[in-house]
């Protein structure tokens, strides 16, 4: 067990924009890369986090980015979650966007996002859902991803 714990913490990382305005952790789970982010995703971060969330995308098929920590996201966060989730399509990669805090949810909802960017309200979720699409990975290179809405 602690060699188990061992290898999570070894390969776990963390990064904060210029401004300490988010933060990220990086760990690769169950044969995915979990990134947690904490914090707002605004004018001032939303490249930088972007940059840095697609930089860590060629090391697995299977993203989940966790939005629980993020207290505000506004256009251009928005535009980041955008062009994350474009190169993961582009480069045939899956990406769930997980546990968004309310706001994220809403402008995902008000968008029309959550229509195209699959969502899951929790971790285990998002961690089943990327499991069951495992031998299916082809049709996620396709750029559409079908409607997974979950209330």
């Amino acid at each position: 067990m602690d060699a188990a714990r061992h290898e999570i913490t070894a390969l776990e990382q963390s990064w904060n924009d210029p401004y300490d305005r988010i933060r990220l952790q990086v760990e690769h789970r169950n044969s995915c890369l979990l990134i947690k982010a904490a914090g707002e995703i605004d004018h001032l971060t939303a490249n930088a986090f972007r940059d840095y969330v697609i930089s860590h995308c060629v090391t697995t098929r299977r993203i989940i980015l966790d939005l629980q920590g993020v207290t505000f996201c506004d256009s251009s966060g928005l535009g980041g979650l955008v062009g994350i989730w474009k190169a993961a399509t582009a480069h045939d990669r899956r990406l769930v966007l997980s546990r968004p805090s309310p706001l994220c949810h809403r402008i995902l909802q008000r968008t029309g996002l959550d229509e195209h960017i699959t969502i899951s309200v929790t971790l285990h979720h998002a961690f089943a859902r990327l499991s069951a699409d495992q031998g299916d990975l082809k049709s996620a290179g396709s750029g559409r991803t079908p409607r997974r809405r979950v209330s």
